[in-house]
């Protein structure tokens, strides 16, 4: 019989290093957190992350020296993170911001768990998404306990099942035009909300930050959140629903950078792709024709702040490479030279 292939499959790798770096990346920023939140629940919270984020990355530097792997260099306490700048964003703010990391962690460790062949790394995964949500639990109590919880809004009951009829169902510019769905109204809503939070992240990285062209980039972000925040409510306000909260307010006057402006510029990339997948899976699911429209728009504009936040860590020398396959080309090149 064939012998057992133990490598790490592609698809292992992947997962291990985006997992790695964020772990290496949310440290920092929870360290930060953790030393300008009130004494209390929150801090105790902030805790429980970073020593989940500790586990994540222990485990998975495990895999890596069994495997002879090189551990990807990322973030450290020393150079990308500064707990002695003074508080940039409220309470209200750090809660929002670690309720999205959390629901973002799921996602990612759900997806790293479903490709998962070997047992070390399904135990990891399998470990991280259980405490993830665990976090996510408790990070929707302590905003309900504080008043600061803004979950979805809600509609009527139907009364009964409805098969689409016409074709007013696809439309949205002209004539009759159908109420939102509700898979419409959670995507509609909950981008509304990201968009929301990332204006407010962009607004105090872009007051700390000293570079001109990253504060111009992250000026260019602000205006584009800014406007996405408006598309989304107004698709909403249009059905007479609710709309999500902003959190500007929650960003306190400090110009003292808690970050290095590479971890702020990793901050954004991630945020960004974040972001862009949530739009692709509003793109699918959403039947109505200007909704469609706004979401290609949107997602357009989005991957290109994307493409120039990855310039920006390019030219800096900051962008560290996921693992790549063999290029067989350039090696038959250099043997023929």
């Amino acid at each position: 019989m064939a012998e057992k292939d133990q490598r790490l499959t592609a698809s292992e790798l992947a997962q291990l290093w985006n997992a790695y770096m964020n772990n290496k990346m949310y440290k920092c920023v929870l360290q930060y957190f953790y030393e300008k939140a009130d004494k209390g629940d929150i801090k105790e919270f902030i805790e429980t992350a970073i020593e989940m984020c500790d586990e994540i990355i222990f485990d998975i530097t495990t895999i890596y020296n069994k495997n002879n792997h090189p551990l990807p260099k990322a973030f450290s306490e020393e150079e990308d993170v500064n707990v002695t700048a003074p508080k940039l964003y409220s309470d209200v703010f750090i809660l929002a911001y670690m309720h999205d990391m959390t629901r973002y962690g799921m996602i990612g460790y759900g997806t790293a768990l479903a490709i998962a062949i070997h047992e070390d790394v399904d135990q990891i995964f399998s470990k991280a998404l259980k405490k993830c949500s665990q976090l996510y639990r408790n990070a929707i109590k302590l905003q309900q306990d504080k008043g600061v919880f803004h979950p979805s809004p809600s509609i009527p009951i139907p009364e009964k099942i409805e098969i689409a009829e016409k074709n007013s169902y696809l439309s949205g510019f002209i004539g009759e035009q159908r109420a939102l769905s509700v898979i419409e109204i959670m995507n509609v809503y909950n981008d509304m909300q990201r968009n929301a939070l990332g204006k407010a992240l962009f607004l105090g990285l872009c007051q700390t930050v000293s570079s001109d062209d990253i504060k111009k980039f992250l000026r260019k972000g602000l205006d584009l959140f800014d406007e996405n925040v408006q598309e989304f409510a107004n698709a909403l306000i249009k059905d007479s629903i609710s709309v999500s909260p902003t959190w500007d307010s929650e960003v306190l006057n400090s110009t003292t950078p808690p970050f290095s402006e590479k971890l702020m510029l990793y901050q954004v990339v991630m945020f960004i792709a974040t972001l862009s997948g949530y739009y692709g899976t509003a793109l699918g699911t959403t039947t109505r024709r200007d909704l469609t429209v706004m979401y290609a728009k949107i997602m357009t504009e989005t991957l290109d702040l994307g493409n120039q936040s990855a310039s920006l860590l390019i030219k800096y020398g900051w962008l560290e490479q996921a693992p790549q396959s063999v290029n067989h080309r350039n090696i038959s090149k250099k043997k023929r030279k």
